[in-house]
């Protein structure tokens, strides 16, 4: 055992204090005897399930790294995919003695024998060789038995009337003519939802979520005796802001049918929270104001981009939502997963993408006498009736480069993709890796100098350079290092001062780009909103929102939240945003951060044009690398005829 953590660091790569005190700490509470060889695969365990957390994952998976050796006590099997990674601070120290954890049956007979079933109420779980924090698997435990339990109920067949329910969907999705039979996954959906009172609309960018489940939230309020009670939710404030602009649009675009009433689309609320703001927050606390004891008082809950919300927080919300309470979840299960751990929307997806979309025999038969619509009936099994996934993109329509390059990368076909970005020539660009910097200051040029040109113009420039801040954004990465988020926002600035654009000799100049990195909530600002810093009449600087199409606030600097420079934005800082152009700028070196998933989220922001800055080793390893986050919350949602879900 090791006697400090200097010593075990000297072992072991990656190990952070917060792993040594934590194993130390609870190899001291567990009171059973034990040998010294099975002390030290205590210890060694604990730390790998405090490391898999700070990964996301929520707990250990023994037969990831069972019999392997490890410099370091653990790291994902997908993090570290060939040799050829050069980044010293990302690759383990191959010289440090390490750890070689047991066999895979003699690692489960040890923990076994240690007596860390659930019921044992000891700190540390271990059930269907994962081992857990308890903390995280009551959180796990908790929510899978509350979505099984939703996901196997069907709305009964008297709860809304049937006739009228296949009136409103005719006219919310009227016949038109095609030259193909293809299915409307939409119209779909929209029925599906409304035989399940909790269901998932997935899709790729461009399928119509949005679209869809304002349709779907007409429909109901349509078959309502009442008016029901709704609520939008987002995991963060631009999300919410994002799913409000999308939500007005749909209301707008529907609000010319004719067949549809007014009164009704005007229950469709446009008021976005997030789900922290929903809750409430308790200053110091952990908790919320809603919870188990005092649950929110709504008939239908919305949570858009649902695989940015993390376990807990899922947790949380789940406990305050009445039982009779219909759930509806809208993402992109091959986005980045949340921030911190779990992966809610891929562990409520089947793994085999083939498989969606396939119903059973109850549910097709419900589902062909709403719509009118015949679909084949392959092996359903029933265990996914809750889900439809949008097939068709309507940004991508299957002949643009930017969706077949999103298609290659997300199937990780490394040599595929890179070929395809390489030949691609009318919406995407590879940049010569010659040229970076002429063709950094050529984007400056293009897309951020009329901004800055536009600040002679005063209030009437103000809405043009949104339009202009709006087109484009540099995406990278990571924050720091050569051709980080950091290196591009100084590269951007320095060009701008060369030309006389900006004269102050700080951070506070006009017609800087910011982002707000800290939620706010008596301002009504929240992380990720996005401004600029725009002089008023008087020639004082203000922080300028946008507040609508042709509405801005007006915020003096001394009430600023925290922001950033956003010339260039971190690839996760972007997800649900879209912008005409993209330029994707890629490091030098591998990184852990660079997977299939986060250049899918990065190409799918343009809509336009896309430029690409990488070399094709980096590329390559980033598309070969695919997120795998552990978890057990499948195999607690989805039961398989008595046995567990692989």
């Amino acid at each position: 055992m090791y006697t400090s953590l200097k010593q075990c660091q000297s072992h072991l790569e990656g190990i952070q204090a917060i792993d040594f005190f934590l194993a130390r700490e609870i190899c001291h509470a567990l009171k059973s005897a034990r040998t010294k060889a099975l002390d030290d695969l205590l210890f060694h365990s604990i730390m790998a399930t405090s490391q898999a957390l700070r990964e996301g994952h929520t707990c250990l998976k023994l037969t990831a790294i069972a019999s392997n050796k490890h410099t370091c006590v653990y790291w994902s099997s997908d993090r570290y995919i060939d040799d050829r990674i050069t980044d010293s601070k990302s690759k383990p120290d191959q010289n440090k003695a390490g750890y070689q954890f047991p066999l895979l049956d003699d690692w489960h007979n040890s923990l076994v024998a240690l007596s860390l079933q659930a019921e044992a109420k000891q700190p540390l779980v271990y059930e269907n060789k994962r081992l857990y924090l308890r903390r995280y698997w009551q959180f796990e435990d908790e929510l899978g038995n509350m979505l099984h339990t939703r996901l196997q109920q069907m709305v009964d067949s008297h709860s809304f009337d049937n006739e009228q329910a296949k009136k409103i969907i005719q006219i919310l999705f009227p016949k038109q003519a095609s030259i193909s039979n293809e299915i409307d996954w939409q119209k779909i959906a929209v029925a599906n939802a409304l035989i399940h009172p909790m269901s998932i609309i997935a899709g790729g960018p461009g399928t119509g979520k949005t679209f869809t489940v304002t349709k779907l939230l007409l429909a109901l309020q349509y078959l309502a005796p009442t008016p029901l009670r709704m609520a939008l939710l987002a995991p963060t404030g631009k999300a919410a802001q994002r799913l409000n602009e999308s939500i007005q649009k749909a209301k707008h675009a529907l609000s010319e049918n004719p067949h549809i009433d007014a009164q009704y689309l005007a229950t469709i609320p446009e008021n976005a929270n997030t789900v922290h703001r929903l809750l409430g927050v308790i200053p110091q606390s952990h908790d919320f104001r809603y919870g188990s004891d005092n649950r929110l008082p709504f008939d239908v809950i919305l949570v858009d981009e649902v695989s940015m919300v993390d376990l807990a927080l899922m947790t949380r919300l789940l406990r305050a939502i009445e039982t009779q309470c219909r759930i509806i979840f809208l993402g992109d299960s091959d986005q980045l997963a949340s921030v911190s751990v779990g992966s809610i929307l891929a562990d409520l997806m089947p793994e085999a993408k083939r498989q969606v979309n396939v119903y059973s025999q109850r549910c097709v038969a419900q589902l062909s006498d709403l719509t009118d619509v015949d679909f084949e009936l392959s092996e359903a099994n029933g265990y996914y009736d809750y889900l439809t996934v949008l097939q068709k993109s309507y940004r991508f329509d299957g002949r643009g480069e930017i969706g077949n390059l999103a298609k290659k990368v997300i199937s990780g076909d490394a040599k595929i993709s890179w070929q395809y970005l390489s030949q691609a020539k009318k919406q995407i660009a590879l940049i010569d890796l010659a040229h970076y910097e002429l063709w950094l200051d050529d984007m400056v040029e293009h897309y951020y100098v009329p901004i800055f040109s536009a600040i002679a113009q005063g209030h009437t420039g103000l809405k043009g350079a949104f339009v202009w801040l709006k087109q484009f954004r540099f995406l990278a990465a990571t924050r720091k290092g050569k051709y980080s988020v950091s290196s591009i926002n100084d590269r951007v600035e320095q060009r701008l001062r060369k030309k006389g654009l900006i004269v102050a000799d700080n951070d506070y100049y006009a017609g800087r780009p910011i982002m707000v990195t800290q939620n706010h909530y008596k301002l009504n600002l929240y992380n990720g909103d996005m401004g600029l810093l725009w002089p008023n009449s008087d020639g004082k600087l203000y922080a300028v929102f946008p507040e609508g199409d042709n509405e801005f606030r007006w915020l003096s600097l001394g009430r600023l939240p925290k922001v950033d420079t956003v010339y260039a934005m971190t690839i996760h800082k972007t997800q649900g945003s879209e912008f005409d152009h993209v330029a994707l700028v890629l490091p030098e070196q591998d990184s852990p951060l660079l997977s299939r998933e986060l250049l899918y989220t990065a190409i799918t922001r343009a809509s336009k044009q896309l430029s690409v800055y990488a070399t094709k080793s980096i590329f390559m390893c980033g598309v070969k690398r695919k997120v795998q986050r552990y978890s057990g919350l499948r195999n607690k949602v989805i039961i398989e005829e008595g046995a567990l879900a692989p």
